[in-house]
């Protein structure tokens, strides 16, 4: 898909050993590595999904969580249309640090910007210390959407960026279909009619909030 309507610019962030350049790979390139390459600075890769019969390129930023690389991340916050914010369900002091990165994007996005939150590495139930439940309790109360999912196996990351994409297209796209500060996009004869058409909200799996009921289980 190489001709596209919209851009999303894309940050996946949170702490530092999340396996957030980890999904990124298996959603760019459908791949794992179990070796940890801590990420430098920034880097991004660029796919293309579909949402409401419209092609979507997706330009996903994988960002450093160590501290000392926070310093870059301003720059990169300006023009973001949504926010994967990733903790670890084996490890709480990532799941802790969420509020952390939350005042942060209110800070660096005086815009509003899609979040949602992701839980990685749900598949190594032995080692959990975050429960579902206590992640769901959480994202209600900030009112994020929420799924959890594990690079290693592949399961739900597919549909954590599909989710992400629909909210932005839903914000941007379908809810103000004269607006275009969605992202670049190219003109055809069948724009008009194509932003007329596109007026209700689309939904990966019904209607209201993503569940995880609604993904495949992660073992």
């Amino acid at each position: 898909m190489s001709h596209y309507k919209y851009l999303f610019k894309i940050l996946v962030l949170g702490d530092c050993g999340v396996g957030k350049s980890c999904l990124l790979m298996r959603f760019s390139d459908d791949r794992f590595t179990g070796k940890y390459l801590c990420t430098v600075g920034v880097d991004f890769k660029v796919r293309s999904v579909e949402v409401a019969g419209q092609v979507v390129k997706l330009q996903v930023w994988d960002t450093a969580g160590e501290e000392r690389f926070k310093s870059l991340l301003p720059a990169y916050y300006r023009g973001a249309h949504g926010i994967l914010l990733v903790y670890d369900t084996t490890s709480a002091n990532t799941f802790r640090s969420i509020d952390g990165w939350l005042e942060e994007i209110h800070r660096r996005c005086p815009d509003r910007v899609n979040v949602l939150l992701v839980g990685n590495k749900c598949d190594d139930l032995e080692h959990r210390q975050v429960s579902l439940e206590q992640a769901l309790h959480y994202a209600d109360r900030r009112a994020l959407g929420f799924c959890e999912v594990s690079a290693k196996s592949g399961a739900n990351v597919n549909y954590a960026f599909a989710a992400l994409a629909v909210d932005i297209f839903n914000r941007l796209v379908a809810f103000a279909p004269n607006r275009l500060s969605a992202g670049q996009y190219e003109r055809d004869e069948s724009e008009d009619r194509a932003k007329s058409q596109v007026t209700e909200k689309i939904s990966l799996v019904g209607k209201g909030r993503l569940r995880s009921k609604n993904i495949e289980p992660c073992c």
